[in-house]
């Protein structure tokens, strides 16, 4: 069995698309809704669940590579840098003419981010037990 100690340099990538998916979340916050956001009910907060389940799968498998652990902890650090940046996100757009953030927003972004951690221990669940990885 592999001994599995984590890959720095996949890690890097993650974390490099993780920053330009946030650049380009903050690109489009400061841009006025599409239209179809606002005649389609729950359209809005089902894009804020999978932006942020997307930012928040980038950082679990930075977070998989970097420390090589074969889970990650609800709380940790792809929660609450993908939490942060949710906060970033809904203040930048009070600023903005023409957007509003909103509590409810910042929760789609929250729920998105938990349900992606899950999704990513699910997956490296699947993983493990297909390809066993002998940890020391």
């Amino acid at each position: 069995m592999a001994k599995f100690k984590g890959n720095r340099k996949l890690a890097m990538l993650f974390i490099l698309l993780s920053i330009g998916w946030m650049a380009m979340l903050l690109t489009e916050s400061s841009q006025p809704p599409a239209p179809i956001m606002g005649e389609v009910p729950g359209l809005d907060k089902l894009a804020h669940f999978v932006a942020f389940g997307v930012l928040a799968l980038l950082m679990c498998a930075a977070s998989f590579n970097l420390h090589g652990r074969l889970t990650i902890p609800l709380l940790s650090a792809p929660l609450l840098i993908t939490a942060l940046a949710g906060l970033i996100e809904e203040g930048y757009q009070m600023s903005v003419p023409g957007r509003q953030g909103s509590l409810s927003d910042f929760i789609a972004d929250l729920t998105g981010t938990v349900f992606a951690i899950w999704f990513a221990n699910r997956i490296a669940l699947i993983l493990r037990c297909r390809n066993p990885i002998k940890m020391d």
